[in-house]
């Protein structure tokens, strides 16, 4: 009976142990204001989220990611990387230097454009995101966008399941990331923010226009549309075309990219350059 006793005290400690959740406040180096939305995450692994409008953050680590590292990043601060080992020595308010945004060039479009949409206004699939609270807090889902010369990109859309209790408002943020040696990189563009509201649907569409075209020059690119705040317990079910393979989906937010077996359920549409 001792023994046994032993066994299950045991068995709680290590289940207990599992986890350990790490909480810190991210802030601008420069002017000491709270870093909203930094992508925080374990690089390489379904495991993140983003700081709030304070700066702060709360992460569980899992015992067995002792070995990685922590990443936290933002658009217009350079980086910070830490060991997940190391992380009880890091002080509780972490400080992130200013970097350069990239400007968009300013290029007088040529006379023959073309318009042009990537990925779908509708389809008869769906995808259902969980993302009751914060839960998706730092996921993205993605459509690829491939530029022969250059283009401008105007518009951002996705429909979504009206029937029962469609969600009702939900933050995201765009990011667009290109192809490079070492894999697809973030552009340091100015950040994108919008709220989705269910009262501007149409017909279950949503359409967000960029407030100021976003130039890209020859490559390919993911532009991926990021979950940020979720402001009500409430389900979200975007429609896709099945079976196209060709969304792409971060479980975190410094996770790597995988390929999904359904169409892009988001569209960009843009001008492309003939």
């Amino acid at each position: 009976m001792k023994s046994l006793l032993c066994t299950l005290i045991c068995l709680i400690l290590v289940a207990a142990n599992t986890h350990t959740c790490y909480s810190r406040t991210v802030l601008s180096e420069s002017t000491g204001e709270p870093v909203i939305y930094a992508s925080v995450g374990v690089i390489n692994r379904n495991l993140g989220t983003v700081t709030d409008t304070l700066g702060n953050f709360s992460l569980k680590i899992p015992t067995e990611f002792i070995n990685d590292s922590i990443r936290i990043s933002s658009v217009g601060y350079l980086p910070r990387t830490f060991a997940v080992k190391d992380i009880n020595s890091i002080p509780d308010t972490i400080f992130l230097a200013d970097d350069i945004i990239m400007l968009s060039e300013v290029v007088v479009k040529p006379q023959r454009i073309k318009h042009k949409t990537a990925g779908r206004k509708g389809a008869g699939g769906f995808i259902y995101i969980e993302i009751e609270g914060n839960r998706a807090a730092g996921q993205g889902l993605a459509t690829p966008l491939k530029v022969k010369d250059r283009a401008w990109l105007k518009e951002l859309g996705f429909t979504i399941m009206t029937e029962g209790r469609p969600l009702s408002k939900m933050k995201f943020r765009v990011n667009v990331y290109r192809k490079e040696d070492n894999g697809y990189i973030l552009q340091n563009f100015k950040p994108i923010y919008f709220d989705y509201d269910k009262s501007r649907l149409v017909n279950g569409l949503f359409i967000y226009k960029f407030p100021e075209e976003i130039m890209l020059d020859e490559g390919d690119y993911y532009v991926e549309l990021e979950f940020l705040e979720n402001f009500s317990n409430e389900y979200f079910i975007m429609r896709s075309k099945p079976l196209t393979g060709q969304t792409r989906y971060r479980y975190a937010c410094q996770s790597d990219w995988e390929t999904m077996p359904f169409g892009a359920p988001i569209y960009i549409e843009y001008d492309s350059a003939e």
